[in-house]
């Protein structure tokens, strides 16, 4: 059966109305299924090669991405609106979480390439490394009760170039459009136009308008950019510092000289939180690490923080760390604590758990795209080709995961193809599963339409000129014509 493969371009084909003209949907659609075939780098050249169409006019192809008309932003709306059925019955909330990430370049001249810090070196050591910079936000879908694994579906990949640098010479006007451009286009608030646009797109659908976009973080959006300027019906998740510094809220019978406070007493930091044992300690049951697990959390709040404003009470939720053993036997060890603040006070504690600990969801979201995907490895250097063709590439991994739960499920069936003696039964399928099996069903369609019909463009009798050719000099057509 080829299910995986129908399911996908059933999906593929809700892009048509993204794109002005048919024959771009056909290019688009043909490179989308090479880019996810092809077992070298993940370029756009190995691209027509894996759709057999390196003999015929490729301009196209590398025209599509640059040149065409198109909005990035609509390849995901086919991922929401298919996911809806799959989110935990009302009156749950809309789970998501949101990162960024630094895809590799060398090249110094790219479009948008920066210099960040490579999240591979070691922590003793930090090196630099040029990139291409993302912010992604993906929707969490769990299987009903969060009793296995959720699974990431990216929903927004949004370019995020840093302000380019005056000279020193540069007069002073070009400084302060410099200072305002750093502000506007750093990550908080390419992150946050990410939140407005995901919420947003919620509320186009019934089902969803009504319901909570709750959304995690970690501690570099837990600032004021993101909890000041939050859209409606939206909660956020983040981690802070252990020594950030709280306020309880203002007791409105407490008489005070001077101007008007309007914070009040100091409260205990997460730190403090955590060693104090008047506070108790709640066990909580949440799906983590392959298993059922038991995790003791300390909260305290409402309490108040100057990032967020004196108008918008937070919760403090201490998540203390998980033994585990490297081996049976050996000693047993800690990881750090997790020290968290919530923007609803009243959220249901094991929902805001278990939302923070599928987050971990997004940075398998960035091995995949890097390592088996190819995102950004494209060798494109025009601005629109250098943010599209890796929007395109996640927007197409996004729909490769979502066809695979509308066709089997979450768990790992016997429709994947068998593993190897050496790998251990997985719960859910990898995204190299869901490769392979889609290629596998891809060469069978192929091969049974037979020969005569699947290799005819390699015919040299009808092959056609990959570029047009150059019109040839008059003495040449005068050599011909006496000839």
């Amino acid at each position: 059966m080829m299910k995986l493969f129908h399911t996908m371009d059933s999906l593929l084909h809700q892009w048509r109305p993204a794109f002005p003209q048919q024959r771009t949907f056909d290019r688009v659609r043909r490179l989308t299924y090479g880019l996810l075939f092809c077992q070298q780098q993940h370029l756009t050249s190995t691209a027509i090669c894996a759709t057999g169409r390196q003999f015929q006019d490729w301009s196209g192809d590398y025209r599509v991405c640059s040149r065409s008309p198109w909005d990035p932003h609509d390849l995901f709306k086919p991922v929401i609106y298919n996911a809806i059925p799959l989110l935990q019955p009302l009156p749950a909330p809309v789970l998501a979480a949101m990162d960024d990430t630094l895809c590799k370049k060398t090249g110094r001249h790219i479009p948008g390439v920066t210099t960040g810090r490579d999240p591979q070196s070691p922590p003793y050591h930090v090196n630099l490394m040029r990139g291409l910079r993302f912010v992604q936000t993906s929707l969490l879908i769990a299987p009903l009760g969060f009793t296995g694994p959720a699974r990431a579906l990216p929903v927004c990949f949004q370019p995020a170039p840093p302000a380019l640098k005056p000279k020193k010479k540069a007069p002073p006007e070009a400084w302060n459009e410099y200072r305002k451009q750093k502000k506007t286009l750093a990550l908080p608030q390419v992150g946050l136009s990410s939140v407005i646009a995901l919420r947003e797109e919620l509320d186009l659908y019934p089902e969803t308008k009504t319901r909570i976009l709750l959304i995690s973080v970690d501690g570099s959006y837990t600032n004021q950019v993101l909890l000041k300027h939050l859209p409606p019906r939206t909660t956020l998740i983040g981690r802070i510092r252990k020594d950030a510094n709280l306020s309880l809220p203002l007791d409105p019978n407490l008489a005070t000289k001077g101007r008007p406070r309007k914070y009040g007493l100091k409260a205990p930091t997460p730190k403090e939180v955590l060693d104090d044992d008047s506070i108790a300690t709640q066990e909580i049951p949440c799906f983590a690490a392959g298993k059922a697990q038991t995790v003791k959390v300390k909260t305290f709040g409402p309490v108040l923080w100057s990032k967020a404003g004196p108008d918008k009470p937070l919760r403090l939720v201490v998540i203390k760390p998980l033994g585990y053993r490297l081996r049976s036997g050996s000693k047993l060890l800690y990881r750090d604590p997790a020290f968290l603040i919530c923007t609803d006070p009243n959220l249901d504690l094991p929902t805001l758990i278990q939302a923070y600990v599928y987050r971990w969801e997004i940075e398998v979201n960035h091995r995949d795209e890097k390592s088996f995907i190819g995102v950004a490895q494209g060798q494109v250097r025009t601005p629109q080709a250098a943010a599209r063709l890796p929007q395109l590439q996640v927007a197409a991994y996004a729909l490769l995961l979502l066809a695979s739960i509308l066709a089997y499920g979450f768990q790992r069936t016997a429709d994947y193809l068998p593993l190897p003696k050496w790998r251990h039964k997985s719960i859910r399928p990898s995204i190299l599963d869901l490769l392979n099996l889609l290629r596998a069903q891809i060469l069978g369609i192929t091969c049974s339409k037979g020969p005569d019909e699947t290799f005819n463009h390699f015919d040299a009798s009808k092959l056609t000129t990959p570029k047009p050719q150059k019109f040839a000099k008059e003495s040449d057509r005068l050599c011909e014509k006496a000839a």
